[in-house]
């Protein structure tokens, strides 16, 4: 991680995480009642990392786990406020661990990491949650699913960005709602996508801008472009914005039954849902691209 820190202040200089790596949203912070009531409050665990601790919420299925997931929330977000998704994925049998990364709003001020301190800590996240995982779910599949900024941390896990090491082998497939943009230094040169490893799928949408790296809406499929052809599926949602993930957006319930069905696929081995995913044609709200 020293060596990763190194090249994290050489690429990144005037520009950087700290201004825009993903949008801050006042949104981010919960809502009280805004919880389903019908699943399990999640479990908390303090997990000590690299001097510091990590806030994990544990979201179990009512049922017995069939996969498990690392669910990394967007700059300034939390796992609380992604528990729509959240419910869904619990509701299709994964049980989802998701830290507090210390970039969020819930966090104080005073103690409050910047974005661009975040990065390595998130980084740092990424492998304490997956090492637990690897103890408390030891014969569970494992995939990532993240949000902007959390949906880069996910890629990292996958493969992308090989400068930081990152790499969690453990990690079957990565699912991201939107990108962070793209990164000057950071996920440029062209290359540093490229090398991710595992089928991937990223949830996109036409009104879906994030300052100052991805002002225009196309810019979110150059990760996709980038990945590997072969596995790699797009969904691009007509009207869809940065928030998309929310839930409080048209298409939202289609893009969730897909979601769940390349997680199915590819974390369960799900031949049904395999067969689903790839049939699965562009209609009048969601285009599809393989």
């Amino acid at each position: 991680m020293r060596k990763a820190a190194g090249v994290l202040l050489n690429c990144l200089v005037s520009v950087a995480l700290l201004s825009g790596c993903a949008a801050i949203d006042a949104a981010s912070v919960p809502v009280a009642g805004q919880q389903k009531a019908s699943l399990a409050a999640p479990e908390h665990v303090m997990l000590p990392a690299d001097g510091r601790t990590i806030d994990l919420s544990i979201y179990r299925p009512v049922s017995a786990p069939l996969g498990a997931i690392f669910l990394s929330h967007g700059a300034g977000g939390s796992p609380a406020r992604l528990e729509l998704l959240i419910d869904r994925l619990r509701d299709a049998g994964f049980v989802v661990l998701a830290p507090l990364h210390g970039d969020a709003l819930l966090i104080p001020e005073d103690r409050r990491e910047d974005l661009r301190t975040a990065l390595m800590t998130r980084i740092g996240d990424l492998q304490a949650v997956s090492a637990y995982s690897a103890q408390a779910f030891p014969d569970l599949p494992y995939g990532a699913v993240g949000h902007s900024y959390g949906s880069l941390i996910g890629l990292i896990g996958g493969g992308a960005l090989q400068m930081f090491d990152a790499r969690v082998p453990r990690i079957e497939a990565v699912a991201s709602f939107s990108s962070p943009g793209i990164i000057p230094g950071l996920t440029e040169p062209e290359g540093r996508l490229e090398t991710v490893a595992v089928p991937t799928l990223m949830i996109t949408g036409t009104a879906d801008t994030v300052e100052p790296f991805a002002l225009d809406p196309q810019s979110h499929a150059t990760y996709f472009e980038r990945q590997p052809a072969g596995d790699r599926t797009l969904l691009v949602i007509n009207g869809a914005s940065h928030d998309f993930v929310y839930g409080e957006e048209a298409h939202y319930d289609e893009a969730m039954d897909l979601l769940v069905t390349f997680l199915r696929a590819e974390l369960l081995d799900d031949a049904a849902a395999a067969t689903s995913l790839a049939s699965a044609q562009t209609g009048s709200g969601i285009t599809i691209r393989r």
